[in-house]
């Protein structure tokens, strides 16, 4: 297992990346927020993102000032490979990936992050 804590979010976009991915295919499990109306949305730029976090903890993190009313949300590896990617490309919305308070974190669209857990599924069938 890899330790997530609260102190993770100090770490460089990179290594928050790197925590993440470990976590997801390892755990096979990542976290949103989410409010009566969905999933929670981060606009910058004119760009939609949505959050996607490692842990239960580190998402509760964001569930604060406007947000406080936000629940995290757990998804599956399959939702988020079969369901969450699909229609976040027809939905033109992008993945931030532990994003801090900040508003750092590393940017996918969905098609691209689908092609790196391909490649993340790939390399464990070689090992296996």
């Amino acid at each position: 297992m890899v330790l997530i804590d609260k102190n993770s979010v100090n770490l460089s976009d990179e290594q928050r990346y790197e925590l993440f991915m470990q976590n997801l295919m390892a755990e096979r499990q990542a976290w949103i927020l989410t409010d009566e109306h969905g999933a929670v949305m981060l606009t910058e730029n004119e760009e939609d993102y949505v959050p996607f976090w490692p842990t239960e903890e580190t998402a509760s993190l964001w569930a604060t000032d406007e947000w406080d009313h936000c629940q995290p949300k757990l998804l599956s590896f399959n939702d988020i490979k079969d369901k969450w990617l699909p229609g976040m490309e027809e939905d033109e919305l992008s993945l931030i990936i532990f994003p801090t308070t900040a508003l750092t974190g590393q940017v996918f669209h969905p098609w691209e992050f689908s092609q790196v857990i391909e490649k993340k599924l790939a390399k464990l069938a070689r090992k296996n």
